[in-house]
């Protein structure tokens, strides 16, 4: 076997940029992801595993289920590296034996996927939840006596924050006694973060410079007076998974259906995030800005609250976008209504969401890192093959000659084939080493078989043949 040594001149690692396209329709809080809808399998309703509208990180599970074949769940082994889940608390950890599987919680089967989100901010949102947030710090201090304080130690078995429970309680959760440690965690958590939308006011402000429309709160005389703290957003968030490194620009499309009439669409056709009403033809908001997208974070944020019935069939029309029970106009705010947001699937009732469907339509940039690599087979080499049908079986003689008075072993005197195609149909032409290339491996430093290339067709190689194969690997 020849072995050959990549030259600098044979190996170049570059980038190829591609812009896979995503397709989301969303109907009466379903999602469905490039047309895929369900696939009945032996054991689930879906095969893969996931809700319509996901994409499985792993593609783990598929086709299974906890009754019948059981979930694949994440586990490790303990060892002396200490690693482990970080909702195994510390006690747990150092009470189990070495080599012993150390399992993340029930829950944590796979598998785990991803889909878009929306998230509705209503008026005031921000001022609200800063509000909310008080009180119930406030009923959590009262709670405890006037203070947050942590028992010793300030952790539960569970990895919870362990607060005293011998306070003078003065509030009690509806049915319970008191409150526990999980019940003062679950309340407080949801403080640890603020609105979503005002995390980004930062990064709006970074592309102010694209169009004033990207300006968080603005108050300045040019039309575009608002503060997103205040005003109505419509908060739509897509994984990176589905569009790589960033949303390609003038690609994004949103399409707002009643009754299968559209009623309204917005593209970046200026290619600066804008989000710009282009249909209907004239109808009411044609040519304004409905909101923003951030290209780089995959956020579109809507803002565009005017009416979207005021033609049509169903010009007087309401539904229940909200499910609160009080129907509204259909506008941009309540785009893509039940898509992962909590708002279940509705029924027969008056306003109901079943005559809103929605679609969105945008391509990504992913950029493939690919290393290409040059394998030569150069003049007077590779002529000898390996295949036992490169040598003439007929000529092979016993391996076993008599001298003197002793046997000795010689290597017998193998002829090549000759494979050298000739104008007559029985004489042979003149013998010449011919083989055919079929497979390049690759090896690493140490003569390890990393990988196996494969040609279409074999190459014959002669000696006064050369060749060059090229060859590409994504890493």
């Amino acid at each position: 076997m020849a072995f050959y040594k990549f030259s600098d001149n044979d190996l170049f690692v570059n980038h190829i940029k591609t812009n896979p396209s995503c397709k989301f329709d969303m109907y009466d809080s379903k999602t469905y992801y490039n047309n895929k809808s369900e696939m009945v399998g032996a054991f689930v309703s879906n095969v893969p595993g996931i809700p319509t509208g996901h994409i499985s990180l792993h593609e783990i599970n598929v086709d299974r289920n906890s009754t019948d074949t059981g979930l694949v769940f994440p586990f490790l082994q303990r060892d002396s590296s200490l690693t482990t889940f970080k909702t195994i608390s510390t006690s747990d950890y150092y009470s189990t034996d070495y080599g012993s599987s150390i399992n993340a919680v029930s829950g944590a089967e796979y598998p785990l996927s991803a889909s878009i989100t929306r998230e509705f901010f209503d008026d005031n949102h921000f001022s609200t939840m800063k509000t909310n947030n008080e009180t119930t710090v406030d009923t959590e201090r009262t709670d405890h006596g006037g203070e947050l304080a942590l028992s010793d130690p300030p952790l539960t078995g569970d990895g919870l924050p362990n607060y005293k429970i011998d306070d003078d309680f003065t509030y009690a959760p509806t049915g319970l006694a008191g409150s526990s440690s999980l019940d003062r965690y679950i309340r407080l958590k949801g403080l640890l973060s603020s609105s979503h939308v005002n995390t980004l006011a930062s990064t709006i402000n970074h592309y102010s410079n694209m169009s004033p429309h990207f300006k968080y709160s603005a108050s300045f005389g040019s039309g575009h007076q608002r503060d997103l703290d205040t005003v109505p957003v419509n908060l739509i968030s897509i994984p990176s998974i589905f569009y790589g490194s960033n949303l390609e620009r003038g690609t994004i499309s949103l399409k707002y259906y009643l009754t299968g009439t559209l009623i309204g669409e917005i593209k970046d056709e200026n290619k600066n995030g804008e989000l710009i009403q282009v249909g209907p033809e004239g109808s009411t908001g044609s040519g304004s800005v409905a909101g923003i997208a951030l290209y780089s974070q995959g956020f579109v944020l809507l803002t565009g609250s005017w009416d979207l019935q005021t033609t049509g069939p169903s010009s007087d029309a309401q539904l229940d976008y909200k499910n609160t029970g009080t129907a509204v106009t259909s506008s941009w705010l309540y785009f893509a209504a039940g898509t992962n947001d909590g708002i279940p699937a509705d029924g027969d009732s008056l306003g109901t969401r079943y005559s809103a469907s929605y679609s969105m339509h945008f391509s990504g940039t992913n950029e493939v890192p690919v290393i290409t690599m040059f394998a030569h087979a150069a003049k007077g080499h590779l002529n000898y093959s390996n295949n036992p049908t490169y040598l003439t079986h007929s000529t092979a003689e016993s391996d076993y000659n008599a001298i003197t008075s002793s046997i000795s072993y010689l290597e017998p005197d193998l002829a090549t084939t000759n494979i050298v195609s000739s104008s007559f149909s029985n004489p042979t032409a003149s013998f010449a080493k011919e083989t055919y290339i079929s497979r390049i491996g690759l090896y690493d430093e140490n003569r390890n078989l990393i990988g196996v290339t494969t040609v279409a067709k074999p190459v014959k190689k002669t000696e006064d043949r050369e060749f060059t194969f090229k060859m590409k690997l994504d890493i």
